[in-house]
């Protein structure tokens, strides 16, 4: 890697730490798509982007936790962007988060930067006690991809991120509980909750 590029990672490097703005995918600030996000074909670019990033990691200098967090959400922002068939629409953007998890927008002037006006699309999170990979659309679907044996879970990238989340204090009993739902289920998930009590005896 060059110097400038080192520069740039290092620079990106501390306003991850304190990045807040959207970094909640379900709270109420955050716009969203209702355009459907084929979850399969972004778990095979998620973990395939994984297995290339940490295969060119091999034998380089490594960088900090920081930038090695930051470089992989662009490689993934860039692999989202070069899929075939088309993940979407308009141009994806990845925001690194605090607690490891990774989150997908409508990056619509190409910026790199989540602005106001840009829908969030799905977030990534690993689950290291179960070895897998979840992807949760801003819907409530929910789909996940297991590792092949451990040598993810052993090399820097997936290291760092689950060290990551202990710092960040994410509940891994519930991220491990984490089930797939279909988009299907998700929505009358949700239509349940809205009738309230009204649905009793129903």
């Amino acid at each position: 890697m060059n110097p400038l590029s080192m520069a740039k990672y290092g620079l990106v490097a501390v306003a991850v730490i304190g990045y807040i703005a959207y970094s909640n995918f379900s709270g109420p600030s955050t716009s969203y798509t209702e355009e459907s996000i084929d979850l399969n074909a972004v778990l095979d670019v998620t973990v395939d982007t994984i297995y290339a990033f940490e295969e060119n990691a091999e034998g380089e200098p490594q960088l900090g936790p920081d930038e090695t967090f930051i470089a992989f959400s662009e490689d993934l922002a860039e692999n989202y962007n070069a899929a075939q068939p088309a993940l979407h629409t308009k141009p994806i953007g990845v925001a690194p988060k605090t607690d490891a998890s990774l989150l997908a927008y409508e990056d619509l002037n190409s910026n790199n930067e989540m602005d106001q006006n840009e829908d969030a699309l799905f977030l990534i999170e690993v689950d290291g006690e179960n070895s897998r990979v979840i992807a949760t659309s801003r819907s409530g679907a929910v789909n996940d991809h297991h590792f092949s044996g451990t040598s993810l879970l052993a090399g820097y990238l997936i290291g760092s991120m689950l060290s990551r989340q202990s710092a960040a204090g994410v509940n891994k009993s519930a991220l491990a509980n984490k089930q797939p739902v279909t988009a299907k289920a998700a929505a009358s998930a949700r239509a349940r909750a809205g009738s309230g009590s009204h649905s009793s005896g129903k």
